[in-house]
């Protein structure tokens, strides 16, 4: 198990406005407050891992794919938040061999940095494929 090392939250995702996202259709969390925290993690640590490849779980997965189609919030709030384009690639593990390794080993990266910065206790829920 590996031992938490806690990681501040960035301010501008903590004030991220992501009302708008329990209208969509693609995020259907009976947890709101859980997935908009899971949501928020998964943009802290791409923000703190801004050259890894991360493979968020379920719930802020659903969040991540209602924020994209909302392509001009999107685009703005990448540009505030990392100064540039967060690319997604809905369709990573389903080509190749290689590229289900990719897609596992962004799953466990992911939830392995979720785990060392986030409590196990509240750890990343499982991918809901």
């Amino acid at each position: 198990m590996t031992n938490l090392q806690p990681l501040p939250f960035d301010p501008a995702i903590e004030q991220l406005d992501l009302f708008a996202l329990h209208f969509a259709p693609q995020a259907q969390c009976p947890d709101w407050a859980s997935a908009e925290l899971e949501y928020r993690r998964f943009l802290n640590l791409k923000k703190c891992y801004p050259n890894q490849l991360l493979m968020p779980s379920g719930a802020a997965w659903q969040l991540w794919q209602a924020h994209i189609l909302d392509t001009r919030r999107y685009r703005s709030d990448c540009e505030r938040l990392f100064g540039r384009f967060i690319d997604h690639f809905p369709y990573l593990g389903h080509d190749s061999t290689a590229d289900r390794r990719e897609r596992h080993f962004a799953e466990q990266l992911y939830q392995g940095l979720y785990a060392r910065h986030y409590s196990s206790a509240g750890s990343a829920l499982a991918l809901s494929d």
